[in-house]
């Protein structure tokens, strides 16, 4: 693996974010070499139907930390990460008004890398835990998911 100093890797992190950002309420709250941290405000926009933050923004939450914290180690100019595989892991419900996520680089590979992600509530609790496998892609080739 490449040496990348932690502003390098901030830098490469802060370039994924887009509009989705800014409309979920997600923003990157700290980062370095191999590794990324977000959180998401949480709103009523984004609770189900009981009342709680919806499964489904976990999983936006931690694959966008995983795929950040690949992103921190690759050429931006030319690679991107593509997830393949996200498993999630819900522990126990997300109490107050954050979700943050810290996404690692466990191992990348010639082809494939694989992550994993650990979700914190406001009190700084462990409620979720995520692995996902990702393909990094030259930026063009691949369908612009993930």
């Amino acid at each position: 693996m490449i040496e990348v100093s932690d502003e390098l890797a901030l830098q490469r992190a802060r370039s994924m974010v887009s509009a989705s950002y800014e409309y979920l309420g997600l923003e990157i709250t700290g980062g370095g070499a191999g590794w990324i941290e977000q959180t998401l405000t949480i709103r009523d926009e984004l609770l189900n139907g009981d009342g709680i933050l919806h499964g489904g923004m976990w999983a936006v939450v931690a694959d966008s930390s995983m795929g950040g914290a690949i992103r921190t180690m690759i050429d931006v100019e030319r690679e991107r990460a593509v997830t393949a595989q996200l498993d999630i892991r819900w522990l126990r419900p997300a109490r107050g008004d954050t979700l943050r996520s810290v996404g690692r680089l466990v191992r990348r590979g010639r082809t494939l890398s694989h992550c994993t992600a650990e979700l914190f509530d406001a009190r700084d609790e462990l409620v979720g835990a995520a692995s996902g496998t990702f393909m990094v892609v030259s930026t063009t080739e691949g369908a612009a998911t993930g």
